[in-house]
């Protein structure tokens, strides 16, 4: 095998490792017969977040995550239809986000231990230690429901939740679009017509 493929089989092996995998939270109501319905109707969804998010970033994020979803139910043999008073199931989304800060836990590297600091001897002694630097950790999740239009009951919802580490709303939204593809892709396959 020559240099290159063998190139190729390290970066392909680079990106399967550094592959997002995320557990999707499934619920699916036990009289539901997800596989045996045809159609479906799209509800839309929203975003929250605890500081609001502009209308444009909340409408982009529609159209990326409603593109991700239908794609995904479509190829799983599901109608798009536009009147949901034909629709088997009414479909819809909700993105929510945080932000928490956390304290590191580590000592931080270069601050004296204790026991070189209480010797006798050791002087100058260094200057007092600065407080721990706090992290910011953002988490968020996506949610896709899925509903009988006749009761409105909820027969199905999937759910993943994440930390995240995007700098930008476009990586953002991507992220977002990702996720409901893959809480989307663990919807049931419908059945075949006998």
């Amino acid at each position: 095998m020559n240099l290159r493929a063998w190139a190729i089989l390290g970066c392909l092996g680079i990106l399967a490792g550094c592959a997002t995998t995320w557990d999707v939270d499934r619920f699916e109501a036990a009289d539901a017969d997800l596989a045996g319905r045809r159609s479906f109707a799209w509800k839309g969804g929203e975003v929250g977040t605890p500081t609001g998010v502009s209308s444009g970033v909340a409408r982009e994020a529609d159209v990326h995550v409603r593109q991700a979803i239908v794609t995904e139910l479509v190829r799983k043999g599901y109608v798009e239809v536009p009147d949901a008073k034909a629709a088997d199931m009414l479909v819809s989304y909700q993105i929510t986000g945080s932000q928490r800060f956390e304290t590191e836990k580590d000592q931080r590297i270069g601050a004296p231990s204790p026991n070189e600091v209480l010797t006798p001897g050791n002087a100058p002694l260094p200057p007092a230690s600065l407080p721990p630097r706090e992290v910011s950790i953002r988490e968020g999740s996506v949610i896709m429901f899925v509903e009988d239009p006749a009761s409105g009951q909820l027969v199905w919802r999937g759910l993943i939740t994440t930390e995240t580490r995007v700098s930008s709303r476009e990586s953002a939204v991507h992220l977002a679009a990702d996720m409901a593809r893959r809480i989307a892709q663990e919807f049931p396959d419908r059945r075949a017509a006998p």
